[in-house]
Parts: structure tokens; C-alpha cells; sequence
């Protein structure tokens, strides 16, 4: 079967002070990866090493981030795009980020929607910038109904 995809990406750097709150004490965390968006993260992780660059840490409120965003697209909520992008970056700057990127992804029909959102991405000079920039944390989240996979990919820097 041939598949059928499609890669949008978005960039908002915002110099801002850090801003965190609470006991200092770790909450437990309350979003867990899937393996599909670890796999993904991993990918990214495995070609930035290859470019020399270092891993960056998976973050949970980043993922949480881009899960949902993922689950509005495929339920129609919110069209394929970056909607709601400066929401979520607002939310990545009041945890203490200093920098935000996004990249989309939608398939289907492929056996490893994985792998090609993730080369999507590297094939295209927008996404391929995001992948490679000065970025030090990540998370995906991926939205599916088996047959469509929407895939968010937000990064961002903590100083």
C-alpha cells in the first residue's frame, strides 16, 4: 500500500527569565510515553549523535504538550497545523524554557509510521533546522486511530 504524509514546522525563540514555583520537592509524573513517542524521540536522539550533536532530554510536560495537540488534530479539533502553538510555548516559558520549536507529522498506510514521520522530517530543511538546533529537551506525542498517526514534536532549551 502506498502511504500518504505530510510534515509541517514551527520555531518561536523568546529570551525569558525562569520562572518555577512549588517545594522544589518532584512530583510524580503523571504523563508516560508510549513507545512510539519514545522510539521517535530515540530516532531524533540517534541522528542528532550522528551530526555530533548531543541527546536531549525527553520532558513529560513537552509531551504532554504535544500529545495533546495531536489528539485535536486527529479528532478534528483543531486542523493539521500548529494551532495553539504560542499556548503551548506559553506553557513551555512558564516552566522555566527559554525557546520553542514544533514539528507535525501525519500518515498513514506506511508499516512503520514511526520511521517515516521521522525522515519526513529530515528531508525537509524546516524540520531538519528544528532537529539540529541549540535545543536541550524534547517530547513527542503521538495521536492514532490505527490507521492515521499524528505525531508533535516540541523542543525547547532550559538554561
Amino acid at each position: 500500500m502506498v502511504g500518504k504524509a505530510w510534515y509541517i514546522g514551527w520555531v518561536w525563540t523568546v529570551m525569558a527569565a525562569a520562572c518555577t514555583s512549588g517545594t522544589g520537592e518532584e512530583a510524580e509524573p503523571s504523563f508516560v510515553f508510549t513507545d512510539d513517542e519514545l522510539d521517535t524521540h530515540d530516532r531524533i536522539d540517534a541522528y542528532r549523535g550522528e551530526e555530533g550533536l548531543g541527546a536531549l532530554a525527553t520532558d513529560e510536560l513537552l509531551g504532554e504538550l504535544a500529545r495533546e495537540h495531536s489528539e485535536d488534530m486527529l479528532s478534528g479539533a483543531v486542523p493539521f497545523s500548529h494551532d495553539g502553538f504560542d499556548g503551548r510555548a506559553d506553557a513551555m516559558f512558564d516552566a522555566g524554557f527559554v525557546g520553542a520549536a514544533e514539528n507535525v507529522a501525519v500518515n498513514s498506510g506506511f508499516t512503520d509510521p514511526v520511521g517515516t514521520a521521522v525522515q519526513g522530517w529530515l528531508d525537509s530543511p524546516g524540520h531538519h533546522e528544528n532537529i539540529v538546533g541549540d535545543w536541550t529537551h524534547a517530547g513527542v506525542g503521538i495521536a492514532t486511530d490505527g490507521e492515521q498517526y499524528y505525531f508533535t514534536q516540541l523542543f525547547a532549551t532550559q538554561d
